[in-house]
């Protein structure tokens, strides 16, 4: 929960610090390759690393306070963050998961960043009490200096409609929004979070690694569904992020009733909808599903469920505005301001004159849709939207969920041709048979009688070396497209049911 301690802290370097002074010898941070530091600990080598930024970077040349760093979910990644902060420098985060072309085109795109080879600590270099009291010392004389309206973080989109874009965030984006998500869903010192989601991107950096830093509990910050398998027994998770995929595997383990996961209270779930049959299946087994809803350009939360309602806690619903947001919603589309708002897109003034206006608000070009009391629901892509011939709205970031829930069903992405809707289908299991009817049967459900479709199988699998998956694992529709060799240069026609 917020604390009286927390609401002192302007930046996300202060609440470090807090827990340096006052818990100095709790553990922290853990990974997955067993490597853990106490909070100390932690203080010693963000000075270390920051110390070795300033000293190493020339400061005098044009975008040398540029650092790229590609991340692998470890320790020296948020060590290096951290520094970062300290340091003054800003950190251009880049996936290391990303194939090797994307990984080079985000770094020439950086526009003359420097790639210094970076220290790395020890990890097992003393950090006595004085070394530690040093180290906060000098920090919180860097946390004095910190401009919280500054450049200090570039994170990439995903780019699931269109290329990735650079997105500039400050530390006051950063921390307003993290203290926001943790009201809504607070955590204390004896929470443990385990990460499996990559913090090159808003929704870990923010949820996990945000959230955490301010609360000070324990964080294990490992990447992917085999973060699960590497759970230590003796201390469980109690608050998972996750996306559908994962949200789906957990709840499998849960209902076989994997230890590993005995503890676990909280499960966050975004980038998509999870379908309504997961959802209430975690419920069942006592654990909170929390959907939310935001993109990269808001740091990212704009909407939460809280855990402290029972009510927010449903599914389709992504909950109430988070703290600091006021919105407009203009033919169901949803425009936001407030301190979330990024700084704008790293060197594309055009682009960044588009997505905000003159006034501060930011265009999200998602589709929202009030429940009640004040909770939303997100209808999908704006430009997403198909319209058949007889005015039929179809969102098909509504039906693909449903899809996505079937057993034997990996990804579903519908698309749209001239007179005639794709329903691109990847299965569980690559080569072996799959319950089309099943498809079928969801898809009468949505669309209208007579409506014109064409289910078209994905063999083989989606990668994310072929480009065809964001960091999250969502299916990017324009590649799925030109998998299948469908137009998309043209919007077509609507067209549809009778």
């Amino acid at each position: 929960m917020t604390t009286d301690a927390e609401t002192n802290d302007r930046h996300l370097l202060d609440a470090m610090l807090r827990h340096a002074r006052h818990r100095s010898d709790s553990v922290a941070i853990r990974d997955a390759s067993g490597r853990a530091l106490n909070w100390g600990e932690l203080a010693v080598r963000v000075f270390m690393q920051s110390e070795s930024l300033s000293n190493d970077t020339p400061r005098s040349v044009t975008n040398s306070d540029r650092i790229t760093n590609e991340v692998r979910n470890t320790i020296d990644d948020v060590v290096l963050a951290l520094a970062c902060l300290a340091a003054g420098v800003i950190e251009i985060a880049i996936d290391a998961r990303f194939p090797e072309s994307v990984r080079h085109e985000l770094i020439r795109r950086s526009a003359g960043t420097i790639v210094p080879s970076l220290k790395r600590i020890p990890p097992d270099q003393a950090c006595d009490p004085s070394s530690v009291r040093a180290s906060i010392d000098v920090l919180t004389k860097c946390a004095d200096s910190i401009a919280i309206d500054a450049p200090s973080l570039v994170l990439w989109t995903s780019g699931t409609t269109a290329k990735p874009r650079g997105v500039t965030l400050s530390p006051r984006n950063l921390f307003t929004n993290a203290v926001a998500k943790l009201r809504a869903v607070p955590q204390s010192t004896d929470d443990h979070r385990l990460s499996v989601l990559p913090i090159s991107h808003a929704y870990a950096r923010t949820c996990d690694m945000g959230t955490w830093l301010l609360s000070g509990g324990t964080w294990t910050i490992d990447s992917g569904t085999q973060a699960l398998d590497r759970i230590n027994d003796s201390d469980p998770p109690t608050h998972i992020n996750g996306v559908p995929s994962i949200a789906r595997t957990i709840c499998e383990r849960l209902h076989a009733g994997d230890e590993k996961l005995s503890r676990l209270r909280v499960l966050g779930c975004g980038g998509a909808a999870l379908d309504h049959a997961t959802f209430e299946r975690i419920q069942r087994r006592g654990v909170m599903v929390i959907q939310g809803y935001g993109c990269t350009e808001t740091s990212p939360v704009i909407f939460s469920a809280r855990a402290t309602s029972a009510d927010d806690q449903r599914p389709g619903c992504v909950g109430e505005l988070v703290d600091g947001w006021e919105i407009r919603v203009q033919e169901s589309r949803l425009f936001v301001r407030g301190p979330g708002v990024m700084l704008g897109y790293l060197d594309e003034p055009k682009a960044t004159a588009q997505k905000i206006d003159q006034d501060g608000w930011l265009d999200t070009g998602d589709l929202v849709e009030q429940i009640d009391g004040g909770k939303f629901r997100i209808l999908g892509r704006a430009d997403d939207v198909i319209v058949l011939d007889n005015g039929f709205k179809i969102h098909p970031q509504m039906i693909e969920p449903m899809i996505n829930a079937l057993p034997d069903v990996r990804h579903a992405i519908i698309l749209t041709q001239p007179q005639e809707l794709i329903v691109a289908i990847e299965p569980q299991a690559s080569g072996k048979s799959w319950d089309r009817s099943a498809v079928e049967s969801v898809l009468a459900d949505y669309l209208p009688p007579g409506t014109k479709r064409r289910i078209e199988l994905i063999d083989p699998p989606l990668s994310h070396e072929r480009q065809e998956l964001t960091a999250k694992g969502t299916p990017k529709r324009n590649a799925v497209a030109a998998r299948l060799k469908l137009k998309v240069d043209e919007r077509p026609k609507p067209f549809g049911g009778v």
